[in-house]
């Protein structure tokens, strides 16, 4: 299997060695991004509508730039995050 650049979860990207969830025999997650999914289990148990403002919200908190920002808030949308898989 492939592994995702992006947490199919959230949509937060995950690259080689960083922010991987991990499965429950330690392993790192290949779809799931550590904020998401750890031990084999997720994070927090939120529906899809709680967990798109969870992540809204954390986003926009964040430290990246404003021009970031600008372009990743248009990006990031409900109708992205209902493509990813674990909302399919």
């Amino acid at each position: 299997m492939m592994k995702s650049n992006q947490c199919q979860s959230c949509g937060m990207p995950i690259g080689k060695g960083t922010l991987e969830g991990t499965e429950k025999n330690g392993t790192k997650s290949i779809k799931y991004c550590e904020h998401c999914y750890q031990n084999g289990e997720w994070t927090q148990n939120l529906n899809f509508d709680e967990m798109y403002a969870y992540n809204l919200k954390r986003f926009q908190e964040s430290d990246i730039n404003k021009v970031q920002k600008y372009f990743l808030n248009k990006m990031y949308t409900k109708k992205f995050m209902k493509k990813l898989e674990r909302w399919k």
